[in-house]
């Protein structure tokens, strides 16, 4: 005799709806931009040995990564307007494979640098035009959810990218470390083409030009929330940046140590970013908000404190709970943007938070080079003081002041 079937309850569908395929390829996406990107962490004591590099010269090859995104998050999110997703996607996993490739094989620091800049601009279109893609077609009651458990696909990439680099730095080299994402990238290029084939959001009528000035055009109410995002990128990217090189030079881990920390750092930031799309949709935007800053105050005050393990500890703890708000943005940009104008206007958000990004490795590299991580530390917790008072009138949205998104933005 077999016993009553289990059904979940309404509760247990809505916090785990099935999953759109074409949202998991997504997620894979930006997963693999993740790997990428995580595993820099674990090798730059070597590369900054090998190469004989200050810290300043060393975050030069974060920036060139940046100046990628800056250069290309503008047309990556036009071409998120008007062509299928399958197209930048899978363009830009070739160039962030070809880039990783290169800095693999670089036998100078000019030629790392190149890498990383040929990687970010691949891995730009990959990212802008998956997250556009997910924002233009969800459902703008679990729009929280549904970006933030897709783009949580970039945490899961943060935990792998350091384990993996940093194990086979420790085994092998720190260049065969950079070959595994390569080989992701041309991986993900190749399985999008097939799963990813809704139209793009914009249809272009026939003989029209592909672009004009006008379509860089963005709505008035996108520029506080990227007045928001260049304060918030700056001690959130600076702190990211920095926790390697404290585990690094601060406390003399090895590559494979670097590498088990930051992933293990990253693999809860992921957690807290893949659930903070429910607590967006319940609770507002404005409590995740400030989990991210208090979060992010935090963990610079504990760089403040004289080097040790503990410090470290409880710093990456902190940063953690940024991941709360790491998608919080691009939603703002979902709720308050007409869809036609998603793309574009998220290319112009993250646009800026790659000219913020241009500047924090050098800046904070050169703060370590002159007094070390406690100017550093005072320096993140001024700026994230600011974004808090900032993002009161801004994101607003708490509990008691709900604002609900409208169905009818679905469009």
């Amino acid at each position: 005799m077999t016993g009553p079937r289990f059904s979940p309850g309404p509760s247990a569908r809505a916090f785990m709806p099935r999953p759109r395929a074409d949202f998991l390829v997504i997620f894979a996406v930006l997963g693999v931009t993740g790997t990428a990107a995580g595993a820099l962490g674990p090798l730059l004591v070597t590369i900054r040995a090998e190469f004989g590099l200050t810290f300043m010269e060393l975050g030069l090859i974060f920036s060139a990564q940046s100046l990628a995104h800056l250069v290309a998050n503008i047309p990556a999110g036009l071409v998120a307007d008007r062509l299928p997703a399958r197209i930048p996607i899978a363009l830009g996993g070739v160039g962030l494979g070809a880039g990783t490739l290169l800095m693999a094989a670089a036998p100078n620091y000019p030629l790392l640098l190149a890498g990383a800049l040929a990687g970010g601009l691949g891995a730009t279109f990959m990212s802008t035009g998956g997250i556009a893609y997910v924002i233009a077609n969800a459902d703008a009651r679990r729009r929280g959810r549904a970006t933030s458990r897709v783009m949580s696909g970039v945490q899961v990439g943060a935990f792998v990218g350091p384990a993996l680099s940093g194990l086979l730095a420790a085994a092998f080299d720190w260049r065969l470390a950079l070959i595994a994402p390569a080989v992701l990238s041309f991986g993900v290029a190749g399985a999008v083409i097939p799963l990813v084939r809704r139209k793009a959001p914009t249809q272009r009528r026939a003989n029209a030009p592909i672009f004009t000035l006008r379509d860089l055009r963005v709505p008035w109410v996108v520029v506080p929330i990227i007045l928001l995002s260049m304060l918030l990128t700056g001690p959130v990217t600076g702190q990211r940046w920095v926790l390697p090189l404290y585990a690094g030079d601060g406390l003399a881990f090895d590559p494979a140590a670097i590498g088990l920390a930051v992933s293990v750092m990253s693999a809860a930031r992921a957690v807290l970013t893949f659930v903070s799309g429910n607590l967006m949709d319940r609770a507002g935007r404005g409590c995740a908000f400030y989990a991210m800053v208090l979060g992010a105050f935090g963990a610079s005050l504990f760089f403040i404190l004289p080097v040790g393990f503990g410090a470290f500890i409880a710093a990456g703890t902190l940063t953690s709970f940024t991941g709360l708000g790491a998608v919080l943005p691009s939603v703002l940009i979902g709720d308050r943007t007409p869809r036609a104008y998603v793309g574009r206007s998220l290319g112009v958000l993250l646009t800026v938070g790659s000219l913020v990004q241009l500047s924090v490795a050098p800046a904070a590299g050169w703060l370590l080079d002159i007094r070390g991580f406690d100017l550093m530390g005072g320096a993140m917790a001024a700026v994230i003081t600011a974004a808090g008072i900032a993002g009161w009138w801004i994101v607003g949205d708490m509990p008691w002041k709900r604002r609900a998104p409208d169905p009818s933005e679905d469009g």
